[in-house]
Protein backbone atom coordinates (compact mmCIF):
# COMPACT_ATOMS: atom_id res chain seq x y z
CA UNK A 1 0.00 0.00 0.00
CA UNK A 2 1.14 3.50 -0.77
CA UNK A 3 1.92 6.18 1.79
CA UNK A 4 -1.49 7.78 1.22
CA UNK A 5 -3.32 4.46 1.64
CA UNK A 6 -1.24 3.68 4.72
CA UNK A 7 -2.31 6.95 6.30
CA UNK A 8 -5.98 6.15 5.77
CA UNK A 9 -5.91 2.60 7.18
CA UNK A 10 -3.70 3.57 10.12
CA UNK A 11 -6.01 6.47 10.98
CA UNK A 12 -9.02 4.13 10.88
CA UNK A 13 -7.25 1.67 13.18
CA UNK A 14 -7.19 -1.14 10.62
CA UNK A 15 -3.40 -1.59 10.78
CA UNK A 16 -0.63 -0.31 12.99
CA UNK A 17 2.99 0.25 12.16
CA UNK A 18 5.67 -1.75 13.99
CA UNK A 19 9.12 -0.18 14.12
CA UNK A 20 12.33 -2.16 13.65
CA UNK A 21 13.46 -2.10 17.32
CA UNK A 22 10.12 -3.54 18.45
CA UNK A 23 10.28 -6.30 15.84
CA UNK A 24 13.89 -7.09 16.80
CA UNK A 25 12.90 -7.27 20.47
CA UNK A 26 10.04 -9.66 19.67
CA UNK A 27 12.34 -11.79 17.53
CA UNK A 28 14.95 -12.06 20.28
CA UNK A 29 12.34 -12.89 22.91
CA UNK A 30 10.57 -15.51 20.81
CA UNK A 31 13.93 -17.27 20.27
CA UNK A 32 13.82 -18.20 23.98
CA UNK A 33 10.19 -19.36 23.90
CA UNK A 34 10.80 -23.10 23.59
CA UNK A 35 13.43 -23.17 26.34
CA UNK A 36 11.18 -21.14 28.66
CA UNK A 37 8.22 -23.42 27.93
CA UNK A 38 10.28 -26.52 28.85
CA UNK A 39 11.56 -24.84 32.02
CA UNK A 40 8.00 -23.93 33.08
CA UNK A 41 6.90 -27.51 32.46
CA UNK A 42 9.70 -28.92 34.65
CA UNK A 43 9.11 -26.47 37.49
CA UNK A 44 5.36 -27.16 37.34
CA UNK A 45 5.96 -30.85 37.85
CA UNK A 46 8.25 -30.12 40.81
CA UNK A 47 5.67 -27.75 42.32
CA UNK A 48 2.94 -30.39 42.03
CA UNK A 49 5.15 -32.86 43.88
CA UNK A 50 5.88 -30.37 46.68
CA UNK A 51 3.30 -29.90 49.47
CA UNK A 52 1.79 -26.46 49.71
CA UNK A 53 -1.16 -24.47 48.33
CA UNK A 54 0.82 -21.92 46.26
CA UNK A 55 3.17 -22.12 43.30
CA UNK A 56 6.72 -20.80 43.94
CA UNK A 57 7.18 -17.09 43.06
CA UNK A 58 9.81 -18.02 40.46
CA UNK A 59 7.32 -20.28 38.66
CA UNK A 60 4.59 -17.63 38.71
CA UNK A 61 6.97 -15.08 37.17
CA UNK A 62 8.08 -17.55 34.51
CA UNK A 63 4.45 -18.31 33.59
CA UNK A 64 3.77 -14.58 33.19
CA UNK A 65 6.88 -14.26 30.98
CA UNK A 66 5.71 -17.24 28.91
CA UNK A 67 2.31 -15.65 28.37
CA UNK A 68 3.96 -12.40 27.25
CA UNK A 69 6.30 -14.21 24.84
CA UNK A 70 3.36 -16.16 23.41
CA UNK A 71 1.56 -12.89 22.68
CA UNK A 72 4.72 -11.48 21.10
CA UNK A 73 5.07 -14.57 18.89
CA UNK A 74 1.48 -14.16 17.74
CA UNK A 75 2.15 -10.51 16.89
CA UNK A 76 5.41 -11.38 15.15
CA UNK A 77 3.75 -14.04 13.02
CA UNK A 78 1.07 -11.52 12.00
CA UNK A 79 3.52 -8.89 10.74
CA UNK A 80 3.35 -8.02 7.04
CA UNK A 81 6.15 -6.26 5.15
CA UNK A 82 4.94 -3.24 3.21
CA UNK A 83 7.40 -2.53 0.43
CA UNK A 84 6.32 0.99 -0.63
CA UNK A 85 6.78 2.40 2.88
CA UNK A 86 9.62 0.01 3.86
CA UNK A 87 8.08 -1.03 7.17
CA UNK A 88 6.27 -3.85 8.91
CA UNK A 89 2.58 -3.43 9.69
CA UNK A 90 0.26 -5.45 11.87
CA UNK A 91 -3.39 -5.94 10.96
CA UNK A 92 -5.62 -5.11 13.95
CA UNK A 93 -8.76 -6.97 14.96
CA UNK A 94 -10.88 -4.36 13.18
CA UNK A 95 -8.66 -4.72 10.13
CA UNK A 96 -9.14 -8.48 10.08
CA UNK A 97 -12.88 -7.92 10.06
CA UNK A 98 -12.55 -5.63 7.04
CA UNK A 99 -10.39 -8.21 5.25
CA UNK A 100 -13.04 -10.85 5.91
CA UNK A 101 -15.70 -8.52 4.51
CA UNK A 102 -13.62 -7.88 1.40
CA UNK A 103 -13.05 -11.59 0.89
CA UNK A 104 -16.76 -12.40 1.32
CA UNK A 105 -18.18 -9.61 -0.84
CA UNK A 106 -15.41 -9.19 -3.41
CA UNK A 107 -17.78 -10.12 -6.28
CA UNK A 108 -20.09 -7.22 -5.33
CA UNK A 109 -17.48 -4.45 -5.23
CA UNK A 110 -17.80 -3.26 -8.82
CA UNK A 111 -17.90 0.54 -9.02
CA UNK A 112 -17.21 1.09 -5.31
CA UNK A 113 -14.10 2.46 -3.68
CA UNK A 114 -12.96 1.37 -0.24
CA UNK A 115 -14.72 4.22 1.57
CA UNK A 116 -18.04 3.47 -0.16
CA UNK A 117 -17.68 -0.22 0.65
CA UNK A 118 -17.16 0.48 4.35
CA UNK A 119 -19.98 3.02 4.44
CA UNK A 120 -22.48 0.64 2.84
CA UNK A 121 -21.54 -2.22 5.13
CA UNK A 122 -21.83 0.10 8.14
CA UNK A 123 -25.29 1.24 7.00
CA UNK A 124 -26.38 -2.36 6.46
CA UNK A 125 -25.25 -3.47 9.93
CA UNK A 126 -26.86 -0.45 11.55
CA UNK A 127 -30.04 -1.46 9.73
CA UNK A 128 -29.86 -4.90 11.35
CA UNK A 129 -29.74 -3.27 14.77
CA UNK A 130 -32.69 -1.07 13.81
CA UNK A 131 -34.61 -4.17 12.72
CA UNK A 132 -34.01 -5.87 16.07
CA UNK A 133 -35.08 -2.70 17.88
CA UNK A 134 -38.26 -2.64 15.80
CA UNK A 135 -38.89 -6.31 16.63
CA UNK A 136 -38.30 -5.52 20.31
CA UNK A 137 -40.91 -2.74 20.18
CA UNK A 138 -43.40 -5.10 18.54
CA UNK A 139 -42.57 -7.74 21.12
CA UNK A 140 -43.40 -5.39 24.00
CA UNK A 141 -46.62 -4.28 22.33
CA UNK A 142 -47.77 -7.84 21.61
CA UNK A 143 -46.91 -8.95 25.14
CA UNK A 144 -48.88 -6.06 26.67
CA UNK A 145 -51.82 -6.76 24.38
CA UNK A 146 -51.80 -10.45 25.31
CA UNK A 147 -51.77 -9.60 29.01
CA UNK A 148 -54.69 -7.21 28.54
CA UNK A 149 -56.70 -9.85 26.72
CA UNK A 150 -56.01 -12.41 29.43
CA UNK A 151 -57.25 -9.98 32.07
CA UNK A 152 -60.30 -8.76 30.16
CA UNK A 153 -61.76 -11.37 27.84
CA UNK A 154 -59.67 -14.04 26.29
CA UNK A 155 -59.41 -17.42 28.01
CA UNK A 156 -57.44 -19.48 25.48
CA UNK A 157 -53.85 -20.62 25.85
CA UNK A 158 -51.61 -17.51 25.93
CA UNK A 159 -48.56 -17.10 23.73
CA UNK A 160 -45.20 -17.63 25.42
CA UNK A 161 -42.33 -15.14 25.26
CA UNK A 162 -40.68 -17.38 22.65
CA UNK A 163 -43.86 -17.29 20.55
CA UNK A 164 -44.10 -13.51 20.73
CA UNK A 165 -40.47 -12.98 19.70
CA UNK A 166 -40.92 -15.34 16.74
CA UNK A 167 -43.96 -13.39 15.54
CA UNK A 168 -42.33 -10.02 16.23
CA UNK A 169 -39.31 -10.77 14.05
CA UNK A 170 -41.55 -11.66 11.11
CA UNK A 171 -43.72 -8.58 11.59
CA UNK A 172 -40.68 -6.30 11.91
CA UNK A 173 -39.85 -6.95 8.24
CA UNK A 174 -42.99 -5.07 7.13
CA UNK A 175 -42.19 -1.31 7.17
CA UNK A 176 -45.47 0.08 8.50
CA UNK A 177 -46.65 1.47 11.83
CA UNK A 178 -45.97 -1.08 14.62
CA UNK A 179 -49.32 -0.37 16.26
CA UNK A 180 -51.12 -1.29 13.05
CA UNK A 181 -49.10 -4.52 12.80
CA UNK A 182 -50.03 -5.51 16.35
CA UNK A 183 -53.71 -4.82 15.71
CA UNK A 184 -53.70 -6.81 12.46
CA UNK A 185 -51.85 -9.72 14.05
CA UNK A 186 -54.29 -9.94 16.95
CA UNK A 187 -57.22 -9.61 14.55
CA UNK A 188 -55.97 -12.60 12.58
CA UNK A 189 -55.00 -14.53 15.69
CA UNK A 190 -58.15 -14.03 17.73
CA UNK A 191 -60.90 -13.23 15.25
CA UNK A 192 -60.30 -15.97 12.67
CA UNK A 193 -62.23 -19.21 12.97
CA UNK A 194 -59.31 -21.56 13.58
CA UNK A 195 -61.37 -24.46 14.83
CA UNK A 196 -59.19 -27.08 16.52
CA UNK A 197 -55.96 -26.15 14.79
CA UNK A 198 -52.84 -26.07 16.96
CA UNK A 199 -51.47 -22.88 18.58
CA UNK A 200 -48.33 -23.23 16.44
CA UNK A 201 -50.44 -23.15 13.26
CA UNK A 202 -52.34 -20.10 14.48
CA UNK A 203 -49.11 -18.33 15.39
CA UNK A 204 -47.32 -18.76 12.06
CA UNK A 205 -50.45 -18.19 9.98
CA UNK A 206 -51.32 -14.98 11.85
CA UNK A 207 -47.75 -13.68 11.53
CA UNK A 208 -47.56 -14.50 7.82
CA UNK A 209 -50.96 -13.03 6.99
CA UNK A 210 -50.03 -9.85 8.85
CA UNK A 211 -46.75 -9.62 6.94
CA UNK A 212 -48.54 -9.45 3.58
CA UNK A 213 -48.89 -5.85 2.32
CA UNK A 214 -52.55 -6.00 1.35
CA UNK A 215 -55.93 -5.29 2.89
CA UNK A 216 -56.32 -7.64 5.91
CA UNK A 217 -59.88 -8.64 4.98
CA UNK A 218 -58.77 -9.66 1.49
CA UNK A 219 -55.75 -11.50 2.88
CA UNK A 220 -57.88 -13.49 5.32
CA UNK A 221 -60.47 -14.26 2.67
CA UNK A 222 -57.74 -15.51 0.32
CA UNK A 223 -56.19 -17.64 3.05
CA UNK A 224 -59.51 -19.22 4.04
CA UNK A 225 -60.46 -19.95 0.43
CA UNK A 226 -57.11 -21.67 -0.14
CA UNK A 227 -57.48 -23.60 3.11
CA UNK A 228 -60.94 -24.82 2.12
CA UNK A 229 -59.80 -25.72 -1.39
CA UNK A 230 -56.93 -27.83 -0.06
CA UNK A 231 -59.34 -30.39 1.40
CA UNK A 232 -60.20 -31.37 -2.18
CA UNK A 233 -56.56 -31.94 -3.04
CA UNK A 234 -55.57 -34.52 -0.47
CA UNK A 235 -54.14 -32.21 2.19
CA UNK A 236 -55.02 -33.59 5.62
CA UNK A 237 -56.92 -31.32 8.07
CA UNK A 238 -53.93 -30.94 10.42
CA UNK A 239 -51.74 -29.67 7.56
CA UNK A 240 -54.16 -27.30 5.83
CA UNK A 241 -53.37 -24.19 7.86
CA UNK A 242 -49.60 -24.50 7.40
CA UNK A 243 -49.89 -25.29 3.68
CA UNK A 244 -52.43 -22.51 3.09
CA UNK A 245 -50.13 -20.07 4.87
CA UNK A 246 -47.26 -21.07 2.56
CA UNK A 247 -49.46 -20.27 -0.47
CA UNK A 248 -51.13 -17.14 0.91
CA UNK A 249 -49.21 -14.74 -1.32
CA UNK A 250 -50.38 -16.36 -4.58
CA UNK A 251 -52.82 -14.55 -6.79
CA UNK A 252 -56.02 -16.41 -7.58
CA UNK A 253 -54.98 -16.91 -11.20
CA UNK A 254 -52.24 -19.25 -10.04
CA UNK A 255 -54.32 -21.43 -7.74
CA UNK A 256 -55.53 -23.96 -10.26
CA UNK A 257 -52.04 -24.52 -11.58
CA UNK A 258 -50.62 -24.98 -8.08
CA UNK A 259 -53.44 -27.27 -6.98
CA UNK A 260 -53.01 -29.48 -10.06
CA UNK A 261 -49.30 -29.75 -9.33
CA UNK A 262 -50.08 -30.67 -5.70
CA UNK A 263 -52.33 -33.46 -6.98
CA UNK A 264 -49.63 -34.76 -9.31
CA UNK A 265 -46.84 -34.64 -6.73
CA UNK A 266 -49.01 -36.41 -4.15
CA UNK A 267 -49.94 -39.05 -6.70
CA UNK A 268 -46.32 -39.78 -7.49
CA UNK A 269 -44.96 -39.37 -3.94
CA UNK A 270 -47.83 -40.22 -1.56
CA UNK A 271 -45.55 -40.48 1.49
CA UNK A 272 -44.13 -36.97 1.13
CA UNK A 273 -44.98 -34.41 3.83
CA UNK A 274 -47.75 -32.01 2.71
CA UNK A 275 -45.60 -28.93 3.28
CA UNK A 276 -42.86 -30.38 1.09
CA UNK A 277 -45.45 -31.24 -1.55
CA UNK A 278 -46.58 -27.61 -1.59
CA UNK A 279 -42.96 -26.41 -1.88
CA UNK A 280 -42.44 -28.56 -4.97
CA UNK A 281 -45.85 -27.59 -6.36
CA UNK A 282 -45.19 -23.85 -6.26
CA UNK A 283 -41.70 -24.17 -7.71
CA UNK A 284 -41.20 -22.85 -11.26
CA UNK A 285 -40.70 -26.35 -12.71
CA UNK A 286 -43.03 -28.93 -14.24
CA UNK A 287 -43.75 -31.77 -11.83
CA UNK A 288 -41.48 -34.22 -13.62
CA UNK A 289 -38.54 -31.80 -13.49
CA UNK A 290 -39.22 -30.83 -9.86
CA UNK A 291 -39.25 -34.48 -8.79
CA UNK A 292 -36.14 -35.13 -10.86
CA UNK A 293 -34.37 -32.32 -9.00
CA UNK A 294 -35.66 -33.80 -5.73
CA UNK A 295 -34.28 -37.26 -6.55
CA UNK A 296 -31.02 -35.75 -7.77
CA UNK A 297 -30.61 -33.81 -4.53
CA UNK A 298 -31.27 -36.96 -2.49
CA UNK A 299 -28.75 -39.03 -4.42
CA UNK A 300 -26.16 -36.23 -4.33
CA UNK A 301 -26.52 -35.86 -0.56
CA UNK A 302 -26.31 -39.63 -0.09
CA UNK A 303 -23.07 -39.66 -2.11
CA UNK A 304 -21.65 -37.14 0.38
CA UNK A 305 -22.68 -39.31 3.30
CA UNK A 306 -25.87 -37.50 4.36
CA UNK A 307 -28.39 -40.25 5.11
CA UNK A 308 -30.98 -39.28 7.70
CA UNK A 309 -34.40 -40.28 6.35
CA UNK A 310 -37.08 -37.62 6.72
CA UNK A 311 -34.50 -34.88 7.33
CA UNK A 312 -32.97 -35.57 3.92
CA UNK A 313 -36.43 -35.47 2.32
CA UNK A 314 -36.95 -32.03 3.87
CA UNK A 315 -33.62 -30.70 2.65
CA UNK A 316 -34.03 -32.23 -0.82
CA UNK A 317 -37.52 -30.73 -1.25
CA UNK A 318 -36.41 -27.24 -0.29
CA UNK A 319 -33.36 -27.48 -2.54
CA UNK A 320 -35.31 -28.92 -5.47
CA UNK A 321 -37.92 -26.17 -5.36
CA UNK A 322 -35.31 -23.41 -5.56
CA UNK A 323 -33.99 -21.69 -8.66
CA UNK A 324 -30.43 -22.78 -7.91
CA UNK A 325 -28.98 -24.79 -10.84
CA UNK A 326 -29.26 -28.50 -10.10
CA UNK A 327 -25.55 -29.16 -10.42
CA UNK A 328 -24.84 -26.66 -7.61
CA UNK A 329 -27.54 -27.77 -5.15
CA UNK A 330 -25.63 -30.35 -3.13
CA UNK A 331 -22.37 -28.40 -2.97
CA UNK A 332 -24.19 -25.31 -1.69
CA UNK A 333 -26.02 -27.45 0.87
CA UNK A 334 -22.80 -29.10 2.06
CA UNK A 335 -21.18 -25.69 2.54
CA UNK A 336 -24.06 -24.19 4.52
CA UNK A 337 -24.49 -27.37 6.56
CA UNK A 338 -20.84 -27.25 7.64
CA UNK A 339 -21.45 -23.73 8.94
CA UNK A 340 -24.68 -24.30 10.88
CA UNK A 341 -23.94 -27.64 12.53
CA UNK A 342 -23.98 -26.96 16.24
CA UNK A 343 -26.31 -24.01 15.79
CA UNK A 344 -29.39 -26.13 15.01
CA UNK A 345 -30.45 -29.65 15.87
CA UNK A 346 -31.19 -31.06 13.38
CA UNK A 347 -29.33 -28.67 11.05
CA UNK A 348 -30.52 -29.97 7.66
CA UNK A 349 -33.57 -27.75 7.04
CA UNK A 350 -31.79 -24.50 8.07
CA UNK A 351 -28.82 -25.46 5.88
CA UNK A 352 -31.14 -26.07 2.92
CA UNK A 353 -32.94 -22.77 3.52
CA UNK A 354 -29.64 -20.88 3.45
CA UNK A 355 -28.45 -22.87 0.42
CA UNK A 356 -31.51 -21.75 -1.59
CA UNK A 357 -30.70 -18.11 -0.83
CA UNK A 358 -30.16 -15.91 -3.93
CA UNK A 359 -26.81 -14.93 -2.42
CA UNK A 360 -23.67 -17.04 -2.72
CA UNK A 361 -23.42 -19.59 0.13
CA UNK A 362 -20.55 -17.77 1.86
CA UNK A 363 -22.49 -14.50 1.58
CA UNK A 364 -25.63 -16.09 3.03
CA UNK A 365 -23.64 -17.45 5.98
CA UNK A 366 -22.03 -14.05 6.54
CA UNK A 367 -25.47 -12.37 6.65
CA UNK A 368 -26.70 -15.08 9.03
CA UNK A 369 -23.75 -14.43 11.35
CA UNK A 370 -24.33 -10.69 11.20
CA UNK A 371 -27.93 -11.31 12.24
CA UNK A 372 -26.79 -13.52 15.12
CA UNK A 373 -24.51 -10.71 16.24
CA UNK A 374 -27.33 -8.16 16.11
CA UNK A 375 -29.77 -10.38 18.07
CA UNK A 376 -27.08 -11.11 20.66
CA UNK A 377 -25.86 -7.53 21.13
CA UNK A 378 -29.41 -6.24 21.52
CA UNK A 379 -30.26 -9.08 23.97
CA UNK A 380 -33.41 -9.96 22.01
CA UNK A 381 -33.77 -13.35 23.64
CA UNK A 382 -34.38 -15.01 26.99
CA UNK A 383 -32.68 -18.33 26.23
CA UNK A 384 -29.52 -18.55 24.13
CA UNK A 385 -31.25 -21.36 22.26
CA UNK A 386 -33.44 -18.72 20.60
CA UNK A 387 -30.61 -16.67 19.10
CA UNK A 388 -29.94 -18.67 15.95
CA UNK A 389 -33.59 -19.33 15.14
CA UNK A 390 -34.43 -15.62 15.41
CA UNK A 391 -31.37 -14.76 13.32
CA UNK A 392 -32.51 -17.21 10.63
CA UNK A 393 -35.86 -15.40 10.31
CA UNK A 394 -34.06 -12.08 10.33
CA UNK A 395 -31.58 -13.11 7.62
CA UNK A 396 -34.28 -13.61 4.99
CA UNK A 397 -34.16 -10.78 2.48
CA UNK A 398 -31.39 -8.67 4.03
CA UNK A 399 -27.92 -8.20 2.55
CA UNK A 400 -25.45 -5.36 1.93
CA UNK A 401 -24.27 -3.71 -1.27
CA UNK A 402 -27.67 -3.66 -2.94
CA UNK A 403 -28.14 -7.45 -2.85
CA UNK A 404 -31.12 -7.53 -0.45
CA UNK A 405 -34.13 -9.30 -1.86
CA UNK A 406 -37.01 -8.88 0.63
CA UNK A 407 -40.19 -8.39 -1.36
CA UNK A 408 -38.38 -9.80 -4.37
CA UNK A 409 -38.31 -13.32 -5.65
CA UNK A 410 -37.75 -15.89 -2.94
CA UNK A 411 -36.22 -18.73 -4.96
CA UNK A 412 -38.15 -21.69 -3.47
CA UNK A 413 -41.38 -19.71 -3.79
CA UNK A 414 -40.63 -18.41 -7.24
CA UNK A 415 -43.49 -17.05 -9.29
CA UNK A 416 -45.14 -19.60 -11.53
CA UNK A 417 -45.96 -18.65 -15.08
CA UNK A 418 -49.63 -17.66 -14.68
CA UNK A 419 -52.23 -19.00 -17.07
CA UNK A 420 -53.74 -16.70 -19.68
CA UNK A 421 -56.72 -15.92 -17.45
CA UNK A 422 -54.49 -14.69 -14.64
CA UNK A 423 -53.65 -11.09 -14.07
CA UNK A 424 -50.58 -9.89 -15.89
CA UNK A 425 -48.62 -8.69 -12.89
CA UNK A 426 -46.78 -11.51 -11.13
CA UNK A 427 -46.87 -11.52 -7.34
CA UNK A 428 -43.34 -11.90 -5.96
CA UNK A 429 -42.48 -14.25 -3.13
CA UNK A 430 -42.95 -12.31 0.10
CA UNK A 431 -41.39 -14.67 2.61
CA UNK A 432 -44.41 -16.92 3.17
CA UNK A 433 -42.56 -20.13 2.29
CA UNK A 434 -39.44 -19.15 4.25
CA UNK A 435 -41.43 -18.32 7.39
CA UNK A 436 -43.49 -21.50 7.16
CA UNK A 437 -40.43 -23.69 6.74
CA UNK A 438 -38.77 -21.92 9.66
CA UNK A 439 -41.84 -22.44 11.84
CA UNK A 440 -42.29 -26.09 10.95
CA UNK A 441 -38.67 -27.31 10.82
CA UNK A 442 -36.82 -24.92 13.17
CA UNK A 443 -39.12 -23.11 15.60
CA UNK A 444 -41.33 -26.07 16.55
CA UNK A 445 -38.47 -28.45 17.48
CA UNK A 446 -36.92 -25.68 19.57
CA UNK A 447 -40.28 -24.93 21.19
CA UNK A 448 -40.74 -28.57 22.12
CA UNK A 449 -37.22 -28.70 23.52
CA UNK A 450 -37.76 -25.60 25.64
CA UNK A 451 -41.05 -27.00 26.93
CA UNK A 452 -39.41 -30.25 28.07
CA UNK A 453 -36.01 -29.09 29.41
CA UNK A 454 -35.00 -26.89 32.35
CA UNK A 455 -33.49 -23.52 31.52
CA UNK A 456 -30.04 -24.28 32.95
CA UNK A 457 -29.16 -26.81 30.23
CA UNK A 458 -29.08 -24.24 27.44
CA UNK A 459 -25.67 -23.46 25.99
CA UNK A 460 -24.16 -20.38 24.42
CA UNK A 461 -24.81 -19.43 20.82
CA UNK A 462 -22.64 -20.90 18.09
CA UNK A 463 -21.77 -17.47 16.63
CA UNK A 464 -21.87 -13.88 17.74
Amino acid sequence: MSSEERGVVVTQGLVKSVDAPTRDRWTAGVANLVALRDRVRDLSRQALATPGPDAPPELRQMIANLEELTREKSSLDALVWNGPTQEYVQVTLAGRGVLEDLKTWEKRLSGRDFAQFQQELGTYRAGLVDLVNRASLLNRSLTLDEQTRLDDEWTGAPMTNVDVRFASMILAKRPVNPGMLVSEFQWFNHDTNWGTFSPEDRLVASAILTSLPWDPAIVRSTFERIRIALQYHGISPEDRVIVAASLADLQEGWWEQVFSKIDEVKRQRPALNSLLVSALARSPYPVAEALGRFDGALSGMAAKGFKDGIQMDIAASLLASSQVPQEALVDRFAYTLSNVQGAFDPPFAPAAMLATNPLEPNEAIDVFRDCIGAVTRMSFFDLTLEIEELALIMSYGVAPLGTGYLGGNLPPGAALQPPAAAVAAAVPGLGTSWYVWHNYFVYRPIGRYIATHPVHVHTVAAFG
